[in-house]
């Protein structure tokens, strides 16, 4: 059975992706059924710092983000950023899984970079801003 995004996940993304907030988070996982990608909680403001604090440091996971990014010519950008959150305590095969999905996360959500973080302690502003500035940059 291919893999799905659920109906929730869609009905979210599109109030997300028209938010307009400093820095706002929607975090995703795969369903039991290990075929469909659900909501992982709701959409939260907050940063990747307070987010990071809360999350299971052996749970792999999807996180898109929106935040404010201020660039150096004065432009203020709200890229969205989705991080696969792939930490090394987790079991090898949960992390295929995963990472087997990642690519058809981004697709569906029309997201064309995805950065992979293994450490909760790298799920900072400051970090996902230069995650994003070098992959457009590049």
């Amino acid at each position: 059975m291919p893999t799905t995004l659920s109906d929730q996940v869609m009905d979210k993304w599109k109030t997300f992706r028209k938010m307009n907030s400093d820095s706002s988070a929607m975090t995703m996982k795969m369903g039991p059924d290990e075929e469909t990608i659900i909501m992982d909680g709701d959409i939260l403001e907050i940063t990747p710092e307070e987010l990071a604090e809360d999350m299971s440091e052996s749970s792999p996971r999807w996180i898109l983000w929106s935040m404010k990014i201020s660039r150096d010519d004065g432009r203020i950008q709200q890229p969205l950023i989705l991080v696969f959150f792939s930490p090394i305590s987790c079991n090898t095969k949960l992390r295929m899984l995963y990472s087997s999905r990642t690519s058809l996360l981004a697709e569906a959500l029309k997201i064309s970079r995805v950065h992979e973080i293994q450490d909760l302690d790298d799920m900072t502003i400051d970090n996902l801003k230069s995650l994003h500035i070098n992959s457009v940059t590049r």
